[in-house]
């Protein structure tokens, strides 16, 4: 009889393994999420053919995705770097993302191109390379909202000591594949939701995501220079609805984070 029971020992743990759910899988560690309304105050951001403010817009989906991530993940502390029309400085942003800890830091804003018929929705994470020409503008565009004695502390990547480059560089290494993985999953369910022109998940040197030590992404929502884009944009459907799909995205990554920790 002992040798029976040993084999079915066995065969017990081996259906058990085998049987394993997505319900085994441990909860993701992540406790807060930093977001980040572009613009604000004295920095209006982009301005649409009919007058609507960038930093408006991006403040009212900002409000609606805290709501949304805390009715699906109620165990993430979701802050806002503002809650009002206030200027804050890029730096300040993920300035305070670090005192927090914060585990996932995103950036709201809408688009602007010199041609009104632009349209679609993309995605960045932060390279010191920018993705293509168009990547780089834009970068240098939001950069270039901050004053120049702002701008030019920044520009100590290239004059700070070598332990600090190091340490810059190092940072970047661990954050930067899971500022991709976020990026492609918010990317993915936001055009899925709002049926836009697909303009893809790209890098960019943007400062407000330089300071970052999580992961942390910069969503061009839409263009608010595009006369129809803007108008969607200011409705509180299409808000609430780039707000869900971005929470959506926030919940797949959490899943994915969680499964790779697992199989680990």
């Amino acid at each position: 009889m002992r040798p029976l029971f040993i084999v079915l020992v066995v065969l017990f743990c081996v259906v058990a393994t085998q049987t394993a759910t997505a319900e085994d899988i441990p909860a993701s560690t992540l406790k807060v999420i930093v977001i980040d309304p572009g613009h604000g105050g004295e920095d209006t951001g982009a301005i649409g053919p009919g007058g609507t403010p960038e930093k408006k817009i991006t403040l009212e989906i900002a409000l609606r995705l805290k709501k949304a991530i805390e009715e699906r993940l109620p165990h993430v502390n979701v802050v806002l770097t503002r809650t009002d029309d206030t200027y804050i400085p890029l730096k300040e942003r993920t300035a305070l993302a670090n005192r927090v800890r914060a585990d996932l830091f995103l950036s709201i804003h809408a688009n602007a191109a010199y041609r009104r018929g632009a349209s679609g929705v993309e995605t960045f994470f932060l390279s010191l390379e920018a993705s293509d020409n168009e990547a780089r503008m834009l970068a240098a565009l939001e950069n270039n909202m901050i004053p120049a004695e702002e701008l030019n502390s920044m520009d100590g990547l290239k004059e700070v000591d070598e332990l600090t480059s190091i340490l810059w560089d190092l940072t970047q290494t661990e954050t930067h594949h899971e500022s991709q993985l976020l990026a492609e999953f918010v990317h993915t369910s936001l055009v899925d939701a709002v049926r836009e022109e697909n303009r893809g998940v790209k890098q960019a040197p943007f400062i407000v995501l330089a300071g970052a030590t999580m992961p942390a992404v910069l969503v061009e929502v839409g263009f608010i220079s595009n006369p129809e884009e803007e108008i969607k944009l200011s409705q509180s459907v299409y808000q609430e609805r780039i707000a869900r799909a971005i929470a959506t995205g926030i919940l797949n990554f959490e899943k994915e984070i969680s499964r790779i920790a697992y199989e680990d």
